[in-house]
């Protein structure tokens, strides 16, 4: 039953995507297509929990296909262009020794991971303290508000600050939704989600310079150490960043052509980046920033509705876990305030993981040479520069939240060295994207393609 249910979460993000456009390319749809089946069905279930519905088997498979069936209503209009969408175009004249030794490294490291991602089962001590565990528990009991786990005479320390009942439910109800379909393990989710992105990100770059390029890109995000490790496990941390990283370029991607599908896109999966992790909201205040800089010449600021739709599914989980007690001790220091030594102590750490290779591999210093490489196109034709501006914002937003925070559940130094290590995760893609679509070596690596094409 698991694998219908996947299934019917594929074709429903594929079809969502196609209503989107139906410009956007087979790898494109294929790549973001369960991604956001994933985060419709969850987001449901809690609409579901909310007002009574047992999540049971039958009643979240009756609800995926509720929506299957709505993706395909939606489509009946624009079905001829749908099914020309399909009409195969073959063009192989980007291949070469290149492209096809990177295919083969990709396949083959991404067959092992996924294998042992499988394989494995969740062994890592967030997950097996919450995400796994909690998705487990709500498959069983068929709640996610009305959870034992969550009850202060059961769990007294479920309510202190830090607990993972504040979480944002998106990863935990999919392994509920896996688990309550007869799945042994939830493993499928990170599995799959990942391969996906795979898919989905070299198909994106595709569309910003040439095929070599791309797959050049995306071996060199794919080979980020501690990213490609997290990949396997059950937490959220590269969910997130597949997710967010994704919903980002893609909003740059509008910011340059202006394509109106490539915004829609974008803020759905930032919306699902937001559904995922809290701290996903500083990707949408990059948005909000890009598309107010762009819209401000023409004074019509209604494509500021679409990021700020984003933020929806924070309102929403917040006034869920309001109405339902599931909130913790408060961590926010809301009032400003001058701490030099916690200033200290974050910006050392925010330069000491961008800096290390052990994490990232060079990423980051790959990004510094191209930045450094084409600044005389930056300065003069401003070329990528939303790109550099989105990378150096969300990162100090980021930071800036964890300025703000009061440790009282743990250290600062424990903080720096093990989350905010994992958000940079999302920093990878967008970097990568960078380092290959920027004018001076997008045009080098366009010659190198053309002279070592085979046809």
């Amino acid at each position: 039953m698991q694998t219908i249910g996947i299934l019917f979460l594929f074709l429903t993000g594929f079809l969502l995507i196609k209503r989107i456009s139906v410009k956007f390319t087979l790898t494109e749809c294929v790549g973001f297509a369960f991604p956001l089946g994933l985060g419709l069905i969850t987001f449901f279930m809690m609409l579901e929990d909310w007002v009574g519905i047992k999540l049971t088997p039958t009643a979240n498979l009756a609800t995926t296909v509720l929506l299957l069936t709505t993706c395909i209503c939606l489509n009946i209009p624009e079905r001829h262009a749908l099914l020309g969408s399909f009409k195969p175009q073959w063009d192989f004249k980007y291949i070469n020794l290149v492209w096809i030794l990177l295919f083969i490294l990709i396949a083959y490291a991404e067959y092992s991971n996924f294998v042992k991602t499988l394989y494995y089962p969740t062994y890592d001590r967030d997950s097996m303290a919450g995400f796994d565990t909690i998705g487990y528990v709500a498959a069983q009991e068929h709640t996610y508000k009305g959870m034992s786990i969550f009850d202060g005479n059961y769990f007294p320390k479920i309510h202190a600050a830090g607990s993972y009942i504040t979480y944002m439910p998106m990863v935990q109800l999919s392994y509920a939704y896996i688990y309550s379909l007869g799945a042994e393990t939830s493993k499928a989710i990170p599995a799959l989600i990942y391969l996906s992105f795979l898919f989905g990100f070299y198909g994106l770059t595709k569309r910003a310079t040439c095929r070599t390029a791309a797959i050049l890109a995306t071996f060199g995000m794919m080979i980020s150490p501690e990213m490609f490790s997290f990949s396997s496990l059950s937490n959220t941390n590269v969910i997130h960043a597949c997710a967010a990283s994704a919903g980002m370029i893609y909003v740059c991607l509008w910011f340059k052509n202006l394509e109106r599908r490539d915004l829609l896109l974008g803020c759905a999966l930032l919306a699902l980046n937001c559904w995922i992790r809290t701290e996903g909201i500083v990707f949408v205040l990059a948005t909000l920033l890009l598309v107010l800089i762009k819209e401000r010449k023409e004074k019509q600021f209604r494509q500021l509705l679409l990021p700020t739709i984003a933020i929806l599914p924070i309102v929403l989980f917040t006034i869920y876990a309001a109405t339902n007690g599931l909130t913790a001790e408060s961590v926010i220091i809301a009032h400003p305030f001058w701490d030099p030594v916690k200033i200290q102590s974050i910006t050392g750490g925010a330069v000491f993981l961008i800096c290390i290779s052990h994490y990232y591999g060079y990423t980051f210093l790959f990004l510094l040479a191209a930045a450094l490489g084409n600044l005389k196109y930056t300065i003069k034709e401003l070329d990528e520069l939303h790109i550099l501006l989105v990378i150096v914002l969300t990162t100090v937003l980021y930071f800036l939240i964890l300025y703000h925070i009061n440790y009282v559940w743990d250290s600062l130094d424990n903080v720096i060295n093990y989350s905010a290590k994992r958000f940079l995760f999302c920093m990878v893609p967008i970097a990568w994207f960078y380092i290959v679509t920027n004018k001076r070596v997008r045009n080098l690596l366009q010659k190198f393609e053309n002279r070592l094409s085979f046809c």
